[in-house]
C-alpha cells in the first residue's frame, strides 16, 4: 500500500509487525513529526465544530494544510481521526454535545441520567444526531483519505467514562453504593456497544488489512488496535474497580488484536496492579497529570510497567532524555514520541537508538 504522506509505509508496517511480536528489528520505534522544510507551520482549528456542523471542506482544508507542512519520521503514520469530542461515546447513547460560545476546540456533554430505573436499558441510539454526524464524517473522511492518509479509530471513552458522563462523576461514585445493581446493568449495556461501535467505525472509516489501524496515541498494528481507557477510574476504589470496570476492560482488550491503556494520573495508581494484570493490554501510556513531574521522570512507575510484560509509550522527550531512559528501561516495547524541530534531529535520533541498542 502506498501513502502520498508516508512514502516508507510498508517499511514502517514491518517495524510495527516486529514490535507487536516482541521484537526490537533495529532499535525502540520512534514516532516523530517534523515541520517540512519550507513549508508554514499549520494547525487544524475547531476540529469538533467544524465535524459536528458539517463543515466537511473546511476540515480538509485545514487537514490539507497540515499535512502539507508535516514531515512523518521514523514509525509515524499520517492519520486523522473522525472525532466529534471526548464525550461522544457518551453522545451515541442520546446525550447532546455542547459547546461554549467562547471556545470551539472541545465540547462535552451534560448529564441526562436522574433516574436510572427510568433510564435503563440504555441503548446505544443509532438516530441520534452524534451517531448519524459520525458515520457520514468516517465516510467522506475514508474518501478524501484514500491513498494519501489513514482515518483513526476515534477517542472512545467507553465503559464507566460514559456513564459518568451520562450521569455526572460524583452522582456515578454515589450510585456505586446506593444503586449497586442498577450499575451493573448499566455497565453492562455500555459494555455491549463497544464492539459495534468500533466495527461500524471501521467499516464506514475505510479500514481493513490493508490499512491497518491507528488511533489518537498514534500506534499502528495491521489488526483492530485502539486506545482503551477508563479516566473515571480515580475516582473509585480499587474492590469497585473490580466489580464493574475490570470486566469491561478486559473485554475490550480481548476485543482488540492490540491496544495500548491510557493511565491518567496520580490518582489512578492504586489500580496499577490490576491494570497491568490485564494480559491482552499490550502497552502502557503514562499520564504523570497536571502539576507533576513529567512522564519520564516517573522510572519507577515505567519500570514496573516493562517488569509486567508492557510496552510503553514515551512522549514529549528531548534527544537528551533518550539517551538517559534508553539506559534504564528496555528496548523491546518502548516507543518514543519526542519533540523535535527538524527532520535532522528525528533522524539524529533514530541512528543513536539504532547505534546503541
Amino acid at each position: 500500500m502506498k501513502l502520498k504522506y508516508k512514502p516508507d509505509f510498508e517499511e514502517t508496517r514491518t517495524a510495527w509487525n516486529h514490535y507487536w511480536a516482541g521484537e526490537c528489528l533495529k532499535r525502540p520505534l520512534v514516532v516523530a513529526q517534523a515541520p517540512r522544510p519550507g513549508r508554514s507551520a499549520a494547525e487544524i482549528k475547531d476540529r469538533y465544530w467544524n465535524a459536528t456542523q458539517h463543515q466537511w471542506d473546511t476540515q480538509f482544508v485545514q487537514i490539507d494544510a497540515w499535512l502539507d507542512a508535516t514531515l512523518f519520521l521514523g514509525e509515524a503514520i499520517p492519520f486523522f481521526g473522525p472525532d466529534l469530542g471526548p464525550d461522544q461515546f457518551a453522545a451515541f447513547f442520546g446525550a447532546a454535545l455542547q459547546f461554549s460560545p467562547d471556545s470551539r476546540h472541545t465540547n462535552w456533554v451534560e448529564p441526562r441520567i436522574a433516574d436510572w430505573r427510568k433510564a435503563l436499558p440504555l441503548k446505544l441510539d443509532e438516530t441520534s444526531v452524534a451517531w448519524r454526524t459520525i458515520m457520514e464524517y468516517s465516510q467522506r473522511l475514508a474518501e478524501y483519505a484514500r491513498g494519501r492518509f489513514l482515518v483513526g479509530m476515534i477517542d472512545l471513552h467507553s465503559n464507566a467514562d460514559t456513564l459518568s458522563a451520562l450521569r455526572s462523576p460524583a452522582n456515578l461514585c454515589m450510585d456505586f453504593y446506593d444503586c449497586p445493581e442498577l450499575i451493573a446493568q448499566a455497565m453492562l449495556d455500555v459494555r455491549r456497544a463497544f464492539r459495534p461501535v468500533y466495527e461500524a467505525i471501521y467499516k464506514a472509516g475505510g479500514m481493513s488489512r490493508e490499512t491497518g489501524t491507528i488511533g489518537w496515541i498514534p500506534f499502528w498494528c495491521e489488526g483492530r488496535f485502539a486506545t482503551i481507557q477508563c479516566d473515571f477510574i480515580c475516582m473509585v476504589s480499587p474492590e469497585i474497580s473490580r466489580r464493574y470496570i475490570l470486566p469491561a476492560l478486559e473485554e475490550e482488550a480481548s476485543f482488540l488484536d492490540h491496544c495500548i491503556y491510557h493511565f491518567d494520573g496520580p490518582g489512578a495508581l492504586p489500580h496499577l496492579n490490576d491494570i497491568l494484570a490485564i494480559k491482552r493490554i499490550d502497552a502502557i501510556q503514562w499520564v504523570s497529570g497536571a502539576g507533576q513531574p513529567p512522564m519520564h521522570t516517573w522510572l519507577d512507575i515505567l519500570k514496573k510497567c516493562q517488569a509486567a510484560g508492557k510496552g510503553l509509550q514515551i512522549y514529549g522527550v528531548t534527544f537528551d532524555e533518550i539517551r538517559i531512559l534508553h539506559k534504564e528501561l528496555k528496548p523491546n516495547g518502548v516507543v518514543y514520541c519526542p519533540d523535535v524541530k527538524s527532520e535532522t534531529e528525528a533522524r539524529a535520533i533514530m541512528t543513536w537508538l539504532e547505534r546503541n541498542t
